[in-house]
């Protein structure tokens, strides 16, 4: 049955066996030393540089307008060359969409993806199917990495806007899933009785790889751990499309009793980077993203220094993103090699969205991990969410947990904790609230900062 399976899988695709062929390249080129890497890096920034300035209305004003001919800008000798290029903002792909275009992007089988909109306005692009090829072929090589395969069994919980609003997917959606032996739990509608739902399948289905936001999963597991139900231990869960705390990573290890990996991307450039086997950091996959850290100035950080993270997406031909300032906030490693012998750079650390810092008036930066573990296991909390109103005003949202009485003591202990970081001056206010709203792409964001 499982030859037959696979054989069908195969044929659902013309593009299986090209997916296929990257993958077996980057499977090879991941061990090759790290000055080999970057050259090839630097070879496809080029490529990448050329023809934006030939085809892309945005970049050929930029380059003319900076360099005179934009031939600087088309001759990147070595990585810190692309600081010669400004950055790429939110607001300037809103702005700029028609002009950010490939004038060829067309022919390149080209299709419109967007991001939720967590931090505000959906941001729009355009990729093609070069770019959705590589991306697919990376994700496999990450798939290779928790010792997952295309074809092996896949439980997905996560979002789509289609399930939430529609109430189904298309029937060819559900003949793929099948085929594919995956599976999809729609985490946009988990109350308590979508995760019995969901704990059943998982316990029934025992899947090779879970896929799932961070904090979905988590969700899951402290429903299952709180209500004693039983869990069957799982293989793998690989976590994404949020920050996944180390109290929250322990949480979800002991209830499925596996490895959970941490995975880093976006709807607009794809997968950035992601934890392999020894946890020690997250391999930036070079072949497909350049990564940088820079700091308030816009100058590259060192390793171990907390910065913006900037991306340019080395495959996405019809609308190229160069120096785009994501959102982000990370920390490079100085570790040089990692143990299981890959030779990527790695992220250190993703601290979170830029709006999910809080800031004091000395210019104290607090990052959402601290306001996370005030939280965590307090026994008459269910959820929560901090807004930073200005210098000196906190907004604590709090969801009570049903049929445990609210301890009073904890809001007092919250607020210390809270000034102890913000200043003796600032105010915090508590507002109790049936539930908190998710974004539209279906996540929780415990920490919002509005100045």
């Amino acid at each position: 049955m499982l030859k037959i399976q696979k054989y069908l899988n195969r044929l659902l695709s013309n593009k299986d066996r090209e997916r296929y062929q990257i993958l077996k390249t980057l499977k090879n080129s991941q061990f090759f030393p790290r000055v080999e890497i970057e050259k090839n890096q630097i070879s496809k920034l080029n490529m990448l540089l050329l023809h934006a300035y030939k085809n892309v209305p945005y970049y050929q004003n930029i380059f003319n307008k900076e360099g005179g001919s934009g031939k600087p800008y088309i001759n990147i000798k070595s990585l810190d060359d692309i600081e010669n290029i400004p950055f790429l903002t939110k607001q300037n792909v809103q702005d700029n969409y028609s002009q950010l275009c490939s004038k060829d992007s067309q022919s390149r089988g080209s299709y419109k993806n967007s991001t939720g909109g967590s931090t505000g306005e959906p941001i729009v692009v355009v990729q093609d199917q070069f770019f959705k090829e590589n991306s697919q072929a990376n994700f496999l090589l990450i798939q290779a990495w928790r010792n997952s395969d295309l074809f092996d069994s896949v439980i997905k919980v996560w979002g789509s806007e289609k399930d939430t609003y529609k109430g189904a997917k298309p029937l060819v959606s559900h003949v793929k899933d099948f085929f594919r032996n995956r599976l999809t739990l729609n985490s946009f509608k988990m109350n308590d009785e979508d995760m019995k739902k969901y704990i059943h399948l998982l316990n029934k289905h025992k899947p090779k790889l879970i896929i799932s936001y961070a904090q979905s999963i988590y969700e899951i597991a402290k429903f299952a751990k709180e209500n004693h139900i039983e869990v069957n231990k799982q293989n793998a869960i690989h976590t994404g499309a949020g920050n996944l705390y180390i109290d929250m990573r322990r949480v979800i290890s002991d209830v499925f009793q596996c490895e959970v990996f941490d995975h880093y991307g976006t709807r607009e450039v794809g997968s950035i980077a992601s934890e392999c086997q020894n946890h020690n950091g997250l391999h930036i996959l070079m072949e497909h993203t350049l990564v940088e850290v820079v700091d308030e100035l816009g100058k590259r950080c060192p390793p171990g220094v907390e910065g913006e993270i900037v991306i340019t997406t080395l495959n996405n031909y019809s609308m190229p993103l160069i120096r785009y300032k994501i959102g982000d906030m990370g920390v490079m490693s100085n570790k040089i090699q990692c143990d299981c012998g890959c030779n990527y750079p790695m992220l250190q650390k993703i601290s979170g969205r830029t709006n999910g810092i809080f800031k004091t008036k000395s210019g104290s930066k607090i990052g959402g991990e601290f306001f996370t573990h005030i939280f965590l296991y307090r026994e008459s909390i269910k959820n929560f969410q901090v807004i930073q109103k200005d210098f000196d005003s906190i907004k604590v949202k709090i969801v009570k947990k049903n049929k445990v009485e609210f301890n009073m003591k904890d809001m007092s202990d919250i607020e210390n904790k809270i000034k102890l970081a913000m200043g003796e001056k600032c105010r915090v206010d508590f507002e109790f609230v049936d539930k908190i709203k998710k974004t539209r792409n279906g996540k929780y964001l415990n920490t919002i900062s509005e100045i």
